[in-house]
């Protein structure tokens, strides 16, 4: 890495982070009050998409085990 190019290497991380602030801060005033839902939901499908079978099977499960109790 060359001296010109060190003190913009070493800005890079903060610009990002910048910039991801500000972003997320658009992305709050556009969805008003449901931001935090929007949040929860993008988790949790970022969690269960992967394992969509696995998911889909445990649900069945829990659902048969849940019908024969009644």
């Amino acid at each position: 890495m060359t001296t010109a190019a060190a003190p913009i290497a070493a800005r890079l991380p903060h610009d990002q982070s910048a910039a991801l602030g500000r972003h997320l801060q658009q992305c709050e005033q556009a969805r008003g009050p449901w931001f935090v839902a929007a949040q929860v939901a993008e988790r949790l499908h970022s969690l269960v998409a992967p394992r969509f079978a696995t998911t889909v099977a445990l649900l069945a499960l829990g659902l048969t085990l849940a019908g024969g109790w009644w």
